[in-house]
């Protein structure tokens, strides 16, 4: 017996030995790492989850549909009020999260010339980095997603943030021009690698961008954006968005359709049917309302903001329609043609051009009835009804704002927020006030001691962003 509890030690001696001589240095770096969280990830792969990063998660997130109450779009049914004060922390954490990503993948397309890959990671950047900087004003952004080496960024100015909305958008524009080690193909799920349309994107966000700062450069603003234009879209054929969701799946499909199918949030609001009954004369006049919205007693009935009145079933007031515009498979538009046409009939208004003005501002309409499948007789009625101007000289901002406003409805709130923001067009009737911004989220506002503090539940209606209209 002790003979053989002497072999065991020997053996087991030996095990340890080997072990020990055979392990590498590579192989003990290994063992502290999670196989299921990989440091390195390729960009192919990521590129799918930083684009439906920006488009469901941000495009499509509870703070976005709460903006749409705000401004008017829609009106709360449910028996819970939405408080401007009482948002969602959701578009705060899922725009840093896909900056981070984006981060990543920008740092590393650059270090294998994917240049492709490089001007998508940027503009998609641009596009995110607006939706923090419009909602909440400054934001930490030359020190966000560093990781440990900033724990509390420091809070840029809007103006600084905009200043890099422009580079990022210039440096995509270059490096599309550059030769690049592979086409992104099927992964992009919005393009499927026409880089064109990318390109034609990132001038695009620049005009909106650049005529976001209308009160600041009323001029320069506009002639900024009127020289991005041609490089944009071309026809109601071209725009910027997603058209993948899917109408049988729970998982994949259009988070605004996911809401009321839960929950059943939302009417359409009084302020948009009010708004195009100005323009129709007669709300039935505008043939969009045929397939926009549900009907309550043969009417189109539009639910007031602030009032906060239950309807869940949807008995007393109209919601979308959920054969045409809300369904699970419903694109999601981010920047379209019809926007670019008002962006551009509004610069010309600016610019006290009224001729050009004036047929951007139609050409825009048309747009718009095309993306509602108007057929063009209806769409010329349309042209001349009562609340239409007949020519540039009776061409108002208030039309140009009013029926952009109309166009964004149901997906495109935030940018009916920003031109509310700017223009103070349409007037808005909620009672309780409209914000002119969120509040930093409660957990920023807790770990982040750089978190401005005059931002609060009163100052939002009261403090506006930097680009925004002044009292």
């Amino acid at each position: 017996m002790k003979n053989l509890a002497i072999r065991f030690k020997i053996i087991y001696l030996s095990i340890v030995l080997a072990f020990a001589i055979g392990c590498s240095e590579d192989i003990m770096d290994q063992i502290d790492a999670n196989p299921n969280a990989p440091e390195d990830v390729s960009i192919n792969l990521l590129l799918p989850q930083v684009i439906m990063n920006a488009v469901r998660t941000v495009s499509g997130s509870t703070t976005i549909f709460g903006v749409s109450t705000y401004v008017e779009h829609s009106a709360n049914v449910r028996i819970n009020p939405i408080d401007p004060w009482d948002v969602s922390e959701s578009h705060w954490s899922s725009c840093y999260y896909g900056l981070n990503d984006l981060e990543f993948m920008i740092g590393k397309a650059e270090e294998e010339s994917n240049f492709d890959y490089l001007a998508i990671g940027q503009i998609l950047y641009a596009y995110v980095l607006s939706n923090l900087t419009d909602l909440y004003g400054d934001i930490p952004m030359s020190e966000a997603v560093k990781g440990s080496e900033f724990r509390t960024p420091r809070f840029d100015s809007q103006e600084m943030v905009y200043s890099y909305l422009f580079t990022l958008l210039d440096d995509a524009i270059e490096n599309l021009e550059r030769q690049s080690v592979g086409n992104p193909g099927n992964t992009d799920m919005i393009f499927g690698g026409d880089m064109e349309m990318w390109r034609k994107t990132a001038y695009g966000l620049k005009a909106r961008f650049h005529n976001r700062l209308s009160n600041i450069d009323p001029e320069g603003s506009a002639n900024a954006a009127l020289a991005a234009l041609p490089n944009s879209f071309y026809s109601s054929e071209e725009g910027f968005g997603f058209n993948r969701y899917q109408q049988e799946s729970s998982v994949y499909n259009n988070p605004w359709s996911a809401f009321q199918n839960s929950q059943e949030l939302f009417a359409v609001g009084k302020t948009l049917v009010d708004l195009m009954e100005s323009f129709s004369g007669d709300l039935m006049n505008d043939p969009r309302a045929h397939t926009s919205f549900s009907l309550v007693d043969g009417e189109v009935v539009g639910a007031p903001t602030g009032a906060n009145l239950a309807d869940p079933s949807h008995n007393r007031y109209s919601q979308p329609s959920r054969s045409q515009m809300l369904y699970n498979g419903a694109p999601q538009p981010i920047l379209q043609y019809d926007e670019l046409k008002f962006i551009e009939a509004e610069a010309y208004f600016r610019l006290q051009n009224r001729e050009a003005a004036f047929e951007a501002f139609q050409a825009g309409i048309r747009a718009t009835l095309q993306k509602n499948k108007v057929n063009e007789e209806e769409i010329e009625a349309y042209l001349l009804l009562p609340g239409m101007p007949e020519s540039s000289e009776e061409l108002t901002l208030e039309h140009i704002i009013g029926q952009k406003y109309i166009a964004f409805w149901l997906y495109q709130p935030l940018e009916a927020f920003n031109d509310f923001r700017r223009t103070g067009i349409p007037e808005m009737s909620n009672p309780n006030g409209t914000p002119l911004r969120i509040p930093y989220p409660i957990s920023e506002v807790n770990r982040n001691p750089n978190t401005p503090t005059e931002i609060n539940d009163v100052t939002i209606f009261t403090t506006p962003v930097w680009w925004a209209k002044r009292n």
